[in-house]
């Protein structure tokens, strides 16, 4: 076994942490909700820093064990739309600090930044926030037994979760803040602007028809600029999300007084608070969102210490010893194996030696060979004889008789046999006849007859000698003599 994998076996966290979302607004901490936690819906600042305030959140609900995930107000970081980046996205976040420091007041190495690149454009929207305050969170959260898992601008959070509606406009304000109107494209946010000149609430008894008005001039301005710089995006859905206001009034309101189409971004909902909106929207922030807890800002644990390095090497030790005892328990093993293959390799041995001796007494003299040798030509020859003695056929061993016998059958006064010439295989004849006509009649008539018949004749001759006598020659058809 690896070391690395040992040191990772003994460092490894002995349990998986249950993820807990905190929403921070200006006027509270909110916590998304969960049956096995008893914290609160939430947890006021009280003139607390909001890292503070988390800390004494989770320690009054004795809560131990986290991986706390923070989604922090507009107030408490920067955004910026800048120029793209002329460098890999990957860089950003390192390259940003120093990219934007005309534009902060902090120096680049207290800050952390990240940007996304905006559709159809050279622009990306850049988030900064202070390094001090994140690195604050994380420092608490570790010394109660928590740990920080992302810090995420609720810009990343309005935009999700909000089902096929991918493009639409928001008005929204938290209890303690201004109004702000929020473009969003394919989720994010390419656009915001604070309406300082809004002062709340505008509904209900305070309301007036001059504030409505007001604040319907500030989004119909913008919602113009947004018509003109974004062409090619369709932004015709404002969704509205405010705290300490009649919704249904104020959606009302707007929807008679804007060019676009007006709706309560939680339906059903007469009294929203927006921090317990963005606490259920924040389960579904994806993991490429901005995070201003990047992971070189995470603590780097200390595998090294006494205690693993002692757990480490008594591991390898105990290790060690399995090995050392399991090769001697296969030693002896082996050695036993070995001792019996060495006795059976002596029997065996011995028992080749007397197979050896048994054999050279059967080895025949060299006398017998000679004489097997003879006896083996002898009965080869006598097989030849045997052999040249079977090719005589039936004719051969009945003789010609029975062909002389039907020639003489078939005689005729006007047919002559000068000459007969007689084999196994053929039957030539010579003869005279009176007529050359009665030839063929006489040959036809070999068929009648058992030992001419079945024979085949391949030649028939007919002449005259000098004494003008009709001469004939029938010659047999020529076959493989046997």
């Amino acid at each position: 076994m690896k070391i690395e994998a040992l040191l990772k076996r003994f460092t490894r966290k002995k349990s998986k942490q249950m993820a807990v979302f905190a929403v921070v607004q200006p006027d509270a901490i909110y916590f998304s909700s969960s049956e096995s936690l008893a914290l609160p819906e939430h947890y006021p600042l009280a003139n607390n820093t909001w890292p503070n305030a988390l800390v004494n959140a989770l320690l009054t609900a004795g809560a131990k064990g986290l991986s706390v995930h923070v989604v922090l107000h507009a107030q408490l970081f920067q955004s910026y739309q800048i120029d793209k980046p002329s460098i890999p996205q990957q860089e950003w976040s390192s390259a940003l600090p120093f990219l934007l420091k005309d534009l902060i007041t902090e120096k680049s190495s207290d800050v952390i930044a990240d940007a996304y690149p905006l559709d159809g454009g050279n622009k990306a929207q850049a988030y900064v926030i202070n390094k001090k305050v994140v690195l604050e969170a994380s420092s608490l959260l570790e010394s109660m037994g928590c740990s920080l898992e992302s810090v995420v601008p609720e810009q990343e959070v309005w935009g999700r979760n909000n089902g096929e509606l991918k493009n639409y406009l928001l008005v929204q304000r938290s209890k303690g803040s201004h109004f702000k109107l929020e473009a969003f494209v394919n989720e994010r946010c390419i656009f915001q602007r604070t309406l300082r000149g809004v002062v709340a609430p505008i509904t209900g008894v305070a309301s007036t028809a001059l504030q409505l008005d007001g604040l319907a001039l500030e989004l119909q301005r913008s919602i113009d600029y947004l018509s003109s710089h974004f062409k090619g995006t369709s932004l015709h859905q404002l969704k509205v999300c405010c705290d300490e206001e009649e919704h249904a009034e104020l959606v009302q309101a707007l929807g008679e007084r804007l060019s676009v189409k007006v709706a309560p971004l939680v339906e059903g909902a007469e009294h929203i608070v927006s921090g317990q909106v963005l606490a259920e929207k924040a389960l579904f922030v994806p993991a490429d969102a901005i995070n201003f807890y990047q992971e070189h800002l995470k603590p780097k644990k200390e595998l090294m210490t006494l205690s693993s390095i002692t757990a480490v090497w008594g591991a390898v030790a105990v290790v060690m010893l399995c090995f050392f005892a399991w090769f001697q328990f296969q030693n002896i093993q082996y050695q036993q194996q070995l001792k019996q293959a060495n006795q059976q390799n002596t029997q065996l041995t011995a028992q080749l030696g007397e197979l050896k001796q048994k054999h050279a007494a059967h080895l025949p003299s060299a006398e017998k060979v000679a004489a097997s040798a003879r006896l083996k030509k002898e009965i080869e020859s006598q097989q030849a004889s045997l052999a040249a003695i079977g090719q005589y056929d039936a004719s051969r061993q009945l003789g010609y008789s029975g062909v002389m016998d039907g020639l003489a059958k078939l005689s005729r006064r006007d047919i002559s046999l000068s000459e007969i010439e007689i084999n196994e295989a053929t039957l030539d004849v010579k003869g005279m006849a009176r007529d050359a006509n009665v030839i063929p009649t006489w040959i036809a008539q070999f068929k009648d007859e058992v030992s001419l018949t079945g024979r085949s004749f391949e030649q028939l001759t007919i002449g005259r000698d000098e004494q003008d006598i009709v001469t004939f020659e029938l010659k047999s058809k020529r076959g493989v003599e046997k």
